[in-house]
């Protein structure tokens, strides 16, 4: 039996679709084959031994399996879990998460699959949120490790996550890793899609390449409120952009004059909505000095109330990244 082969029927063990033949194969090889552990599991090999135990959510039914180890399987539990991980980073299918648990005897896993035709509210036991939309699942331990909140992500959903600064929360989905202590941001990694979207609300997100990609020159990214990365699973590529709808980060009765301008400079009216976007507005020449602006800009969105100041002032702006640049011939005096 190849490579292949052999995850594929791992995949069937895992999920319970197996035949007697093909479990009493997966059971023999791992006794036979003992496999170095990987990294992932370095905070947590102590207890994959002892349990396994899995709990599938869907809707609001569940239903739980444990598996009572011989003391050989016991011993390669671990084995068992990281290619379950393997399999999950390669064929999407069957995923298997590590967790710590009050029982010395199993491994409690849960894995949620929205079949229904709306978002599902997931509350988390360190307080956390997951709206995971449809067609979407979720894998998580009924109990986090003491070093971090590890979950696994097939299709999309929005995070809002308790903060933690000893134990960051990480989404996993394969291709990336979203690292956080506490934020809120949206993920969309559909195994048929062939990229991976992090998009973030609030607070700070690190995203990089998962650790199973063997490189040299793994990409990774800092993303901020109204940031978006869209990462090219074949190429390996991220493009930074900013989201299509922005949302303010801070009040607008913050700014100096709120989104109502009265003769107002051009300069300043951008200043006012980079502080309240959080987005880089970034003025290419001195042609909006003399530029005066009157206006609402209450109820627009951003693009909106761009459009509008630029019509205005004869000038124009483009998307370049994670920034904006204004250009153009400004106001006659």
């Amino acid at each position: 039996m190849n490579q292949y082969d052999f995850q594929k029927t791992l995949g069937k063990y895992l999920s319970g679709q197996h035949s007697p033949e093909e479990e009493q194969f997966i059971l023999e090889h791992l006794k036979n084959n003992p496999l170095d552990e990987s990294s992932v599991f370095e905070a947590e090999k102590d207890i994959i031994g002892k349990r396994i135990k899995r709990k599938l959510l869907k809707n609001t039914a569940s239903k739980s399996v444990i598996i009572r180890m011989t003391p050989w399987l016991a011993a390669a539990a671990s084995v068992l879990i990281v290619l379950s991980f393997s399999y999950f980073l390669t064929k999407k299918e069957s995923p298997a998460i590590t967790s710590e648990s009050p029982d010395a005897g199993t491994l409690t896993v849960v894995e949620v699959k929205n079949t229904s035709g709306k978002p599902q509210r997931i509350p988390l036991e360190d307080g956390s949120i997951v709206v995971l939309e449809k067609n979407s699942s979720v894998s998580f331990p009924e109990h986090f490790g003491e070093k971090s909140r590890l979950v696994y992500l097939h299709g999309e959903a929005f995070f809002q996550i308790k903060k933690n600064i000893s134990k960051p929360f990480i989404v996993s989905t394969g291709s990336l890793q979203t690292k956080v202590l506490g934020t809120s941001f949206t993920i969309k990694s559909y195994d048929g899609s062939p990229s991976v979207e992090v998009q973030v609300k609030s607070g700070r997100v690190s995203v990089y390449e998962d650790d199973y990609i063997k490189s040299d020159n793994k990409n990774g990214v800092i993303l901020t409120p109204n940031q978006r990365i869209v990462f090219n699973k074949k190429s390996r590529k991220m493009e930074l952009s900013i989201i299509e709808n922005p949302l303010l980060v801070i009040p607008v009765s913050e700014t100096e004059h709120g989104f109502s301008f009265s003769e107002v400079p051009v300069k300043n009216v951008f200043s006012a909505l980079e502080k309240s976007y959080g987005i880089d507005i970034v003025l290419e020449n001195d042609t909006t000095d003399s530029c005066l602006f009157t206006g609402d800009l209450n109820g627009l969105s951003l693009f909106q109330q761009l459009d509008l100041i630029c019509k205005s002032a004869n000038i124009s702006y483009d998307r370049r990244g994670t920034a904006l640049f204004v250009q153009g011939a400004g106001c006659s005096n």
